[in-house]
């Protein structure tokens, strides 16, 4: 950690001190935080001023913008960096961890596909960190102009609210891998998390159902849109089902547990069925006519997609397909 904070510290390379203030009338270190706001405005009268006052109080010491007050809030956000720095090798950690745990079944997609998942976003998160140094270097030590201060003052609380976000991640990927271990490690945890993504999907199908008690058109077309998610939801579950049995048989456990959740996947797509018809019944023919492209895009975007489905996606073509403000154009469903 300590060598990670050298990298990160001001004035961490000669290569880039700061030169002396070279423009005494565009200058603002060393101006009270008042005239520094006027003068930054001055230099761009487009700025907002309490955006730039609030900007110059996270440098300013003594009621003054000073180089102290600059490499305070460089100290700040390269400690902020070299956190979530710590975060995401932690993460890495956990992630190898459950790389080892899942490899006797990373032949099943239902692990396989976790963990690339899994991969991703830790690559993910550890490709922002060095990003972040990067740019921390460059604005770290600004000349002493009106410009080339509010942007490194600017930029420097950017990295920080970043660098919280790659904490955020690191750590939410954490929890999420030891979740995942967890699950590995328990046929009945197995079951309960099947369990609970079929009760999402009734959820949909649900609220599908009960908006036919009081349509007009934007419910109509959601309804419409939501049955559509299920029978591409179901498919992803019984595929996961199959897996599932296999992961059970491996640890010893006997497949009667498995049929009363194939009787509850058959059920929900019997439901989707009926809450279809239910729609077509209710619905008013000018909205059946204005939005038939529409929904017969959104199925024809679905029907792309097989199992491991990733839910997130499909969900946010769903989000696509019901913006009646915006035209609708499929993107990819898959993975």
């Amino acid at each position: 950690m300590f060598e990670r904070q050298k990298i990160y510290a001001p004035g961490a390379s000669a290569d880039v001190m700061a030169p002396d203030r070279t423009d005494e009338a565009n200058g603002v270190i060393g101006l009270p935080t008042e005239t520094a706001v006027e003068r930054i405005l001055a230099a761009d009268p487009g700025r907002e001023r309490d955006e730039v006052r609030s900007a110059l109080a996270r440098v300013t010491t003594d009621d003054g913008v000073t180089r102290e007050g600059i490499d305070g809030l460089v100290s700040d956000v390269s400690k902020r960096l070299a956190t979530a720095e710590t975060r995401a090798e932690l993460a890495r950690s956990a992630f190898e961890d459950a790389r080892s745990a899942g490899a006797a079944v990373a032949d099943l997609d239902v692990v396989a596909d976790r963990l690339d998942r899994y991969e991703s976003t830790l690559n993910d998160v550890e490709a922002r960190v060095p990003e972040l140094g990067a740019e921390l270097q460059r604005v770290s030590n600004p000349e002493d102009d009106a410009d080339a201060v509010y942007e490194a003052v600017g930029t420097l609380i950017q990295i920080t609210s970043r660098a919280d976000d790659v904490q955020r991640a690191a750590d939410e990927l954490q929890f999420d891998l030891e979740d995942f271990e967890a699950w590995l490690d328990s046929h009945e945890r197995r079951r309960r998390a099947f369990e609970e993504d079929a009760d999402v999907v009734a959820d949909a199908l649900e609220s599908a159902r009960a908006a036919t008690e009081n349509l007009d058109e934007e419910t109509w077309l959601e309804a419409s849109l939501r049955v559509e998610l299920v029978p591409v939801l179901v498919s992803d579950l019984r595929a996961e089902l199959d897996e599932l049995r296999v992961m059970a048989a491996r640890d010893g456990v006997d497949d009667g547990w498995c049929a009363a959740l194939e009787d509850r996947l058959d059920d929900l797509n019997s439901r989707a069925d009926a809450v279809r018809s239910m729609l077509e019944e209710a619905g008013d023919p000018a909205w059946q006519g204005e939005h038939r492209e529409r929904i017969a895009t959104f199925e024809r975007a679905l029907n792309v997609t097989e199992p491991p489905i990733e839910w997130g996606t499909v969900y946010a073509e769903f989000e696509r397909a019901r913006a009646l403000a915006e035209p609708y154009s499929p993107g990819s469903t898959r993975d």
